[in-house]
């Protein structure tokens, strides 16, 4: 038996499919400082992690935030949990963003808690085609 199913989308973002993942750049923002940076969606990640030079540009205290250690199968890694406000194109809501306690370790994700659980997404990656959508509360 098939299903089908409707489903709207209220923007549709280009990126590169012949590039590793799927990027795009995204805007934290933490009172009136704004800080844009490039992240990757990462369905397996269940955080959204953010380079400590993110956090620097910002003005954000790493270590005074919620501690988080992550694990991955190349190892262990600390990150520090900070309440802001996450944007990315157009979409706009508050999220804990977790910035990684070390300098110059990894790239910026946008992970399932915190971002991919407030977002509906549909991705053609032949045509290198993000859809996305807020997710609405219930």
């Amino acid at each position: 038996m098939v299903m089908t199913f409707d489903i709207s989308f209220d923007r549709s973002v280009a990126y590169d499919p012949g590039l590793p993942g799927i990027s795009m750049t995204v805007e934290l923002k933490l009172g009136s400082v704004v800080v844009q940076a490039p992240a990757k969606i990462d369905t397996v990640s269940s955080h959204c992690i953010f380079t400590r030079y993110v956090a620097q540009e910002l003005g954000i205290e790493v270590e005074t935030g919620q501690p988080l250690l992550v694990s991955t199968v190349t190892g262990n890694f600390l990150t520090f949990g900070h309440t802001l406000t996450l944007a990315t194109e157009g979409f706009e809501f508050d999220s804990t963003i977790y910035f990684m306690s070390e300098e110059g370790i990894g790239r910026n994700i946008l992970g399932r808690l915190g971002w991919l659980d407030r977002m509906v997404i549909g991705i053609n990656d032949y045509y290198g085609i993000l859809y996305l959508k807020q997710h609405e509360s219930e």
